[in-house]
């Protein structure tokens, strides 16, 4: 009987070594998965920061954009103000020119 239970003492012994092998390698597997998860969360965090960075340079080109055309809108409005007038005096001493000639002619 001795001999049997020593037998079965070995296997249970053996069984638990295999266990706790397995439990090992799980282990390692769990711990290289941890590092690799960090790794990726930093990559995550990094190219998040780059693309608010990159919206926030969009955002603000787009805004320069617009100041810009309504900038050049005044201008040309201004412009076209400044000719309006220029048309109009160029009117009036045509049209004096005009009458002018109407009163002098017999």
């Amino acid at each position: 009987m001795a001999g049997q239970n020593d037998t079965q003492l070995d296997r249970i012994e053996g069984l638990l070594s295999q266990v706790l092998d397995r439990l090992s390698r799980m282990e390692e597997r769990q711990n290289a998965q941890s590092a690799q998860l960090e790794s990726q969360r930093a990559q995550l965090t990094e190219h998040s920061q780059r693309l608010r960075d990159i919206e926030l340079q969009h955002a603000v080109s787009v805004a320069t954009t617009k100041q810009e055309g309504k900038r050049l809108l005044g201008r040309w409005g201004a412009m076209f103000s400044l000719f309006l007038v220029i048309l109009g005096a160029i009117g009036s001493v045509l049209g004096k020119a005009v009458l002018e000639l109407i009163k002098g002619a017999p």
